[in-house]
């Protein structure tokens, strides 16, 4: 159930929820609470200062009005209150009669306290020290003595009434908290659907995409969430990686299929053809040789196919390379071709010439030209390393004369498995795609490779932008 992203959010606002009317009930309760029992206290002193104000100092001792028929016959509910009066220690009169009387420490002239009633009432009583009224012609020295408060009035009442009060609104604010809380958890329920649609119609719309239909895209990215956006650029951005992906995939299938028909058809005729009829050694030496010229083919092919696929996907990292040196070694590797064609080839890079650039895709790229370059080319003539530099960046151009090569042609020469010429000797080594090999890499790092012809002379240029060299 947690596994559920609406589940945890429905949890984590309904704790919160939870909480705040929990630390809104509490708080309210407090307030509450602290205001009914200061209005309690302050109608308890009011109280016991009306009954004060209903004794009396006579010459031989306190009067009460409740009891001489003036005023109010009984001051007090004698069900809910009661009242004691002291004076020099004891107990001068209680109401009701039948009352325990009131004790505390007399400790100030005003106190207040919880005590319990003889009939088992929770109340809250107040401590009220005071001098009574004199009513009588008292000489100096009796006025300075009853003028000083030694009266104790003692009033408590029950707080029942408080105590209900406060309960009803405990339990109010439970209910009302508890309906709080279901009614934000159902409000977010609907809530947290709505908001979590943008990624359920982005789940459906992704389940829907197939293998022939990676090339749609979430739609209407900018109008959605702002926290989502984000997830569904990626995801675009992955739909759009692997729609490239597939491609390469299905033009390797395709290419591969395509191209291998070929040799593969040549390599069946050639063991039909030897198997029709008993030959000599000779013959079956010419069959094998032919075989394996069709396989070396065959083996280019897949190399290649495999190296594109390869290089069009990883990235690498660059370094400056020494232009010459590099060359240098290149045309060593073909020097056994270049001597059997008797071939001249000039070097034109200058020795301090370096460019920052991946070694193996530029590696790649040159060795590819220049085997072209040295497969191709017309025997006995020469092959040409120059190199050009200007505001646009470093130009590496590879030449050779080809006076056979169809001009007309030029803008095949990187079309995957093209070759001007499929019957030359040559073609068992070569699989048609170094150049459009060259092309992908060049691309891929920022440079460019653009072929021509004239008068006869076949050129490969390949452009490193300023900031590679």
């Amino acid at each position: 159930m947690l596994h559920s992203l609406r589940i945890r959010l429905m949890i984590l606002i309904g704790a919160s929820a939870t909480s705040v009317f929990l630390l809104s009930a509490f708080a309210i309760s407090l307030i509450f609470e602290a205001s009914l029992w200061s209005e309690f206290d302050s109608a308890l002193h009011d109280r016991a200062r009306s009954l004060g104000q209903l004794i009396e100092q006579e010459e031989h001792g306190c009067s009460f009005e409740w009891l001489e028929g003036v005023g109010l016959p009984a001051p007090i509910n004698s069900d809910s209150e009661v009242v004691a009066v002291w004076g020099d220690g004891r107990v001068l009169e209680v109401l009701p009669p039948q009352a325990v009387p009131i004790e505390v420490p007399l400790d100030s002239g005003q106190r207040v306290f919880n005590m319990t009633l003889d009939n088992g009432n929770r109340a809250r009583a107040i401590q009220f020290r005071f001098a009574p009224r004199i009513v009588f012609a008292a000489d100096e020295n009796q006025l300075k003595l009853l003028q000083q408060p030694r009266v104790s009035l003692m009033f408590a009442r029950s707080t029942a009434d408080v105590q209900s009060a406060i309960s009803v609104l405990r339990w109010t604010l439970l209910v009302v908290g508890l309906l709080g809380v279901c009614g934000t958890l159902g409000l977010s329920w609907f809530v947290v659907g709505k908001g979590l649609s943008p990624i359920h119609s982005a789940t459906q719309h992704i389940g829907g995409i197939r293998a022939g239909t990676l090339s749609e895209r979430l739609q209407n990215v900018d109008s959605q969430p702002q926290e989502l956006r984000p997830l569904l650029i990626t995801i675009n951005q992955l739909l759009s990686r692997l729609e490239q992906a597939f491609t390469r995939e299905r033009s390797f299938s395709a290419d591969v299929a395509h191209e291998l028909r070929t040799p593969l058809a040549g390599l069946r005729a050639q063991l039909d053809l030897a198997l029709t009829r008993p030959r000599t050694s000779h013959e079956y030496s010419q069959t094998i040789r032919k075989c394996l010229e069709i396989t070396t083919q065959t083996g280019a092919i897949i190399e290649s196919l495999l190296e594109t696929t390869k290089n069009a996907a990883a990235r690498h990292s660059t370094e400056s390379i020494t232009m010459r040196e590099m060359v240098t070694e290149l045309l060593n590797e073909s020097e056994a071709i270049i001597q059997m064609r008797h071939l001249m080839v000039e070097n034109h890079i200058p020795n301090n010439l370096a460019v920052n650039s991946n070694r193996q895709s530029l590696t790649i790229i040159l060795r590819n030209l220049i085997q072209n370059a040295v497969s191709h080319a017309d025997l006995d003539s020469r092959i040409e390393v120059s190199t050009k530099q200007d505001s646009n960046g470093c130009v590496i151009a590879i030449s050779n004369l080809a006076s056979t090569f169809p001009a007309s042609d030029i803008e095949q020469v990187f079309d995957r498995f093209w070759r001007a010429d499929t019957s030359r000797q040559e073609t068992g080594r070569h699989s048609g795609l170094g150049l459009s090999l060259c092309q992908r890499l060049a691309q891929r790092s920022g440079a460019s490779l653009q072929a021509s012809c004239n008068n006869g002379v076949f050129r490969m240029e390949l452009l490193l932008p300023p900031t590679a060299h």
